[in-house]
């Protein structure tokens, strides 16, 4: 297992940087997602790290090894591309050998190593056919048992859900996680889509316009929140604009909204006070009815319209101040709620993210 260290890497085209001083650090054994919008960045600097690009600025360590000029195949990286790149005219086990005999490796030994990877990811019965006669889901597995035969240092795998459909899109995403805790392979997946990041990742790292925002476990990064397209990019949040009027050492923070004073924390520390802020509140941290835990925040309202979406509903609030509010609240708990019902919701204190600076939110819709 390696430690891959990412510092300030930038990569320009055309004067542009596609990267843009982006720093990541990898533990060892750990399945880290980079999540981020398409135009990020994200291919690009899987690129930089398998040297298949070269830097501009930056430096790219496996372990304490300075990696900036070593070349491609001395890297030992094991890359899975989204569009799956398998050799239409080579069998599945010629396609997963191919790495090996790049290299040079004696006949027996790579048909072993081809054997071993099929084994793993169970589709030793596809070994004489061509990619042609494939499903989806079977090519992706062909790509990542290719990946894996070279036993790579690092595994790099670029969207690796996204060209396959819901019903079997669970089951791949399993196998990720099945292959990466019985190979601790230090491993990277580069994807758009938030809930798959979320519901896989030892660490999250999101991504925008070429640099890493943020970094932690993937319930912190949800819950903490280092900024409004942090906040919005990975899940439905309620975002109300503020003003600070009082702050301490801990981070807590007393905010002027249109609902009325609000008491939230602050991942900056203390926030001069009068300072613009928003505010971002998850729709789960709403609570609805009469019962208030202790230390939260309080405010009346009316509920302007319930969606029922099976196992939750989601209530549309009319607040103080005539802002807008979406809550959540499990179907069973939330049966005798009707619309034009006045009501008081609920938000922790500690679920109520104060984030520097003022974001434009719309005030209807």
């Amino acid at each position: 297992m390696i430690r891959v260290t990412l510092e300030g890497l930038t990569k320009r085209y055309d004067r542009v940087a596609v990267v843009d001083g982006a720093s990541l650090e990898i533990p060892p054994g750990e399945l880290t997602f980079l999540l981020g919008p398409s135009g990020a960045g994200k291919t690009t600097l899987a690129r930089l790290v398998a040297g298949l690009d070269t830097l501009d600025d930056g430096e790219i360590f496996f372990d304490d090894r300075v990696m900036n000029v070593v070349p491609p195949h001395e890297r030992k990286v094991g890359l899975v591309f989204q569009d799956d790149a398998l050799w239409p005219r080579l069998s599945v086990a010629e396609n997963i050998g191919y790495g090996l005999k790049v290299q040079r490796m004696p006949r027996a030994e790579r048909r072993e190593r081809v054997a071993e990877a099929m084994g793993a990811l169970r589709i030793d019965s596809l070994a004489e056919k061509r990619p042609g006669h494939l499903t989806t889901l079977q090519r992706q597995r062909v790509a990542l048992a290719r990946a894996l035969a070279v036993r790579p240092q690092l595994l790099i795998l670029d969207e690796p859900l996204a060209r396959l459909e819901s019903r079997v899109r669970d089951e791949f995403r399993d196998e990720i996680r099945r292959i990466h805790a019985e190979t601790e392979i230090t491993t990277l997946v580069l994807t758009h889509h938030a809930k798959e990041a979320l519901s896989l990742a030892d660490r999250l790292a999101v991504m925008d316009l070429g640099k890493v925002v943020q970094v932690g476990p993937a319930h912190e990064v949800y819950n903490r929140p280092a900024d409004t397209f942090v906040a919005r990019f990975l899940g439905p949040t309620n975002l109300v604009q503020g003003q600070v009027e009082s702050a301490d050492s801990r981070g807590e923070v007393v905010v002027r909204t249109p609902f009325g004073r609000m008491v939230g924390q602050s991942l900056n520390g203390p926030l001069p006070a009068g300072s613009p802020v928003t505010v971002s509140i998850r729709p789960e941290a709403v609570s609805v009815g009469s019962t208030v835990p202790p230390g939260s925040n309080r405010f009346a309202a009316t509920v302007e319209r319930l969606v029922f979406l099976g196992e939750v509903r989601q209530v549309h609030l009319r607040g103080p101040g005539d802002w807008p509010v979406v809550a959540l609240a499990l179907q069973c708990q939330s049966q005798n709620l009707r619309e034009g019902q006045s009501l008081t919701f609920s938000i922790p204190s500690d679920l109520v993210v104060v984030l520097q600076g003022k974001y434009a939110i719309p005030k209807s819709g």
